[in-house]
């Protein structure tokens, strides 16, 4: 029996001496992060033991796991309902635990902004940093309300234009996606994730990074920085853009379209070759918008002044995607397009 004793005891003492090791060493890349984008000024940051997480997710349950391939849970911590963000396995090509301490950096950063996911503290006692946030649902595959749409994406604009613009170092996000935007209860759209994000040097306009380590989703990278590893303002708008343009075309996608119906049959396999941008911008300059464009949404449309005015304004939205993305006239600051999707929005 004392036997068994003893090793409980080393068996929670090995435990505790590792949860330590790793509060020190995650605290370390942490505090150097936060020094680096905070001019010195490290923001005050929340922290949570390992056994209060465990008991917020029980034990990271199965049946808290929010997303597929993704360590997302829910959890109650301190009588509220939170977000819990894990790593459990190296989910970027590398640095992850410099990754992990970028996104809990910024997020104290950015805090509080309406429009970016609180961050509520961390942990740092499991190997990789444990992030805690608000509580929000990622945002809906298709969105057949198109303004729904239109004040969501205002929203992140908003967001990524803050991030530009707030701080001496002008932060690029750098993985603008749906997985990365989330809705309050009260339908309020922000943007979370930055592991990836960067930070453009005081009296910069770009910074450069290894070519063989552009990491992100592919449609959403940014010509230039994908060939040349250069990151500018210009990465996140066009990212941006090419989130406008799927929100429009909903969850099929333009080369589904292309497979439902025989005359659009020929298009299919040069146009799977393309990215989205150049997908969507290919059919444009056909006139064929209305072939792109979620049907769920166009249904939703009346045949009315009001549905007339809709169909405007999803055009509207679409040829701003695209100037984001670089295909027409010049490509835009976040802060106009911010100011033209609120214009866009306004329309009666």
């Amino acid at each position: 029996m004392d036997c068994l004793i003893n090793k409980s005891k080393k068996k929670k003492l090995s435990e505790a001496n590792q949860r330590l090791r790793s509060f020190q060493e995650n605290g370390k890349i942490l505090l150097q992060d936060l020094i680096e984008l905070c001019n010195g000024k490290s923001n005050p940051i929340k922290t949570f033991s390992a056994n209060q997480i465990i008991q917020a997710t029980d034990n990271f349950h199965e049946s808290n796991h929010m997303f597929r391939f993704e360590f997302i849970y829910r959890g109650t911590l301190e009588n509220r309902p939170v977000l819990i963000k894990r790593a459990t396995w190296k989910l970027y090509t590398s640095d992850t635990l410099a990754k992990i301490c970028r996104d809990i950096t910024v997020s104290s950063m950015v805090s509080g902004h309406k429009n970016f996911l609180k961050l509520l503290g961390c942990c740092l006692e499991f190997e990789y940093p444990v992030l805690v946030c608000e509580y929000a649902e990622r945002i809906p595959y298709n969105t057949p309300n198109l303004g729904m749409v239109i004040k969501m994406a205002k929203e992140i604009a908003v967001a990524v234009s803050y991030l530009h613009t707030a701080f001496p170092r002008t932060m690029i996000h750098m993985d603008i996606q749906p997985s990365n935007i989330f809705l309050d209860s009260n339908g309020t759209a922000k943007l979370s994730g930055f592991c990836l994000s960067v930070s453009i040097p005081e009296g910069e306009t770009f910074v450069k990074v290894d070519a063989d380590r552009v990491e992100g989703v592919l449609d959403y990278l940014e010509y230039n920085y994908v060939t040349s590893g250069v990151v500018t303002e210009n990465t996140d708008v066009f990212s941006f853009g090419v989130l406008l343009q799927n929100l429009l075309i909903g969850k099929r996608g333009v080369v589904d379209r292309c497979k439902g119906d025989e005359s659009l049959f020929e298009y299919e396999h040069s146009v799977l070759n393309l990215r989205v941008s150049d997908r969507v911008c290919k059919f444009v300059e056909e006139g064929r918008v209305v072939e792109i464009l979620d049907p769920q949404m166009l249904e939703s449309m009346g045949d009315d002044e009001t549905g007339e005015q809709e169909r405007r304004q999803m055009e509207a939205v679409l040829m701003l995607s695209l100037r984001c993305t670089g295909h027409k006239g010049d490509v835009p600051k976040m802060m106009e397009v911010a100011k033209e999707l609120k214009r866009i929005e306004r329309w009666t």
